[in-house]
């Protein structure tokens, strides 16, 4: 009886495994096996501050990733965006660039314990968005996850360099980004319902953007972000917080202020 509780529950996890990765605020993790899709959305709520004004953003992110083989991925998203400043009658608002990406598996290892796995990706960009919202440039970016899953545990390390304004077209030049995103959870199946689980997630994100035109500083940010994830065959329900326990300070920069994210993820 044993045995098979436990033979249930390995197949759970594999059943289950695709959809048990990455953190809730990083999309590059998403890996759908080959010939499936796994789609993606969300609510993204973000707002920020200084001694002059207030600044709200809601973002609706759609993300559809596609498992052209068993080691390469390609993914796209489209984000709508609305943009609100207190006390002004600032609206900005409509479709942000079309933002592609492909992922190739450059290292896995599958033991009875644990998986461990590289993959770098390339993603860039495309200007298409509204005229309010859009970059009106191209911004490549440079990326690698490493996943270690050790039996109902996870860990998956996400890190990217974006090179932003590459063309030079846009007026007032961004500085580069830097990010590593570390996402630590536990799937536990719920008693008597192998094809459900509840994930808690805990992610740490670090982000460093080098001067711009605005800011003639290097400016840093970290968040610490709980979250929770309800996972019920191939749908998943997710919720995380984003709390920023570090950000440089400066009179020119807006402080980050919590963030939330609620989304839904499906695999088809």
């Amino acid at each position: 009886m044993k045995s098979r509780l436990i033979y249930l529950l390995v197949l759970f996890f594999c059943c289950h495994a695709k959809l048990f990765a990455g953190g809730i605020s990083v999309n590059a993790g998403i890996t759908p096996p080959q010939d499936r899709f796994i789609m993606r959305t969300q609510y993204r709520h973000m707002s920020m501050s200084n001694s002059m004004m207030s600044m709200n953003t809601n973002m609706m992110p759609l993300v559809l990733a596609y498992g052209v083989t068993p080691g390469f991925t390609v993914m796209a998203r489209g984000m709508y965006v609305h943009q609100t400043v207190e006390n002004t009658s600032n609206v900005n608002k409509g479709f942000n660039d079309l933002y592609i990406l492909s992922k190739f598996r450059l290292y896995r290892k599958n033991t009875a314990n644990y998986v461990f796995g590289i993959a770098p990706y390339i993603a860039t960009n495309v200007p298409l968005g509204s005229k309010e919202i859009s970059n009106r440039t191209w911004n490549p970016e440079l990326g690698l996850n490493i996943s270690y899953r050790p039996r109902f545990f996870s860990i998956d390390v996400s890190t990217s360099y974006m090179f932003s304004n590459l063309s030079g077209k846009q007026v007032s030049k961004m500085g580069n980004i830097f990010s590593l995103n570390t996402a630590f959870s536990a799937m536990i199946p719920l008693k008597g319902k192998l094809s459900n689980a509840i994930s808690p997630v805990l992610e740490l994100t670090y982000i460093n953007e080098e001067e711009d035109d605005e800011v003639n500083m290097s400016t840093n940010l970290i968040f610490l972000s709980p979250g929770i994830s309800f996972i019920h065959s191939s749908l998943t329900l997710e919720a995380l917080v984003q709390l920023p326990i570090y950000q440089t300070e400066n009179s020119n920069i807006m402080s980050q202020k919590m963030r939330l994210i609620l989304g839904v993820k499906y695999m088809f």
